[in-house]
């Protein structure tokens, strides 16, 4: 009876430490949000840009393990486009950006690995990084 009584035991402290070893790999996340910039005549976009603002909302609930996703503005002398990147290091290593303009079309797409698309070295030519105004990344 003592044995079994033991053995319950055990297998209760196991049975915590490991759901609390899932727990804390799970990871949590910062976010960090610049409200100060004015882009695409707005000012504070990623709260008053629709497609902007449920971008954000969807992917602060993200389920992925060590992903950093960044926006940021950048500019010429005529009109500002958001550039939005994704990396993830800690399960496989690979990021990818995506630039959109201010009513959110995709302009363009480029992974890690593969030739740039047309246009893609002649639009960060022309035009300079501002800020970024949203990142979620692992603390």
């Amino acid at each position: 009876m003592k044995i079994r009584k033991i053995t319950i035991i055990i297998g209760c402290f196991v049975t915590l430490f490991g759901i609390k070893g899932c727990r804390e790999t799970s990871g949590r996340y910062n976010i960090t949000v610049n409200r100060n910039i004015t882009a695409c005549g707005v000012k504070d976009p990623v709260n008053k840009t629709a497609w902007l603002s449920e971008f954000c909302k969807k992917h602060t609930t993200t389920d992925f393990t060590g992903i950093s996703i960044a926006i940021s503005v950048y500019t010429n002398t005529d009109e500002n486009h958001y550039v939005i990147s994704y990396s993830n290091s800690e399960l496989i290593d690979y990021s990818y950006e995506e630039v959109y303009n201010c009513t959110g079309d995709k302009l363009f797409f480029k992974a890690i690995e593969g030739p740039a698309p047309a246009g893609w070295n002649e639009f960060f030519a022309g035009n300079k990084f501002v800020a970024t105004i949203w990142e979620l990344k692992k603390e």
